[in-house]
């Protein structure tokens, strides 16, 4: 009976991973969450940050938060570009 159901599993898998759409996608999801994993292993393991005082943790914050209005500004800044481009 397991033979049968791991025979059958093994078959369903090897279908599912004879399009080349599919198995792309198989592997990029793998890509996905070993790079999930090994980022995780790495702020579990580094204790980044566990030396910044106070007012160290106040500057990464908000060098945190400049660093993302400046990406939003050139994203606006982008699009606005890709209107006016589009519109002419």
């Amino acid at each position: 009976m397991v033979t049968t159901i791991l025979t059958l599993v093994v078959v369903v898998l090897v279908i599912f991973l004879a399009t080349p759409r599919t198995r792309q996608w198989v592997l990029e999801e793998i890509k996905e969450l070993s790079d999930r994993f090994v980022i995780f292993l790495l702020r579990v393991t580094s204790q980044f940050g566990s030396e910044l005082t106070e007012n160290g943790k106040l500057e990464q914050r908000r060098w945190r938060e400049q660093q993302l209005r400046n990406l939003r500004g050139l994203a606006l800044r982008a699009k606005e570009k890709w209107e006016k481009a589009s519109q002419a």
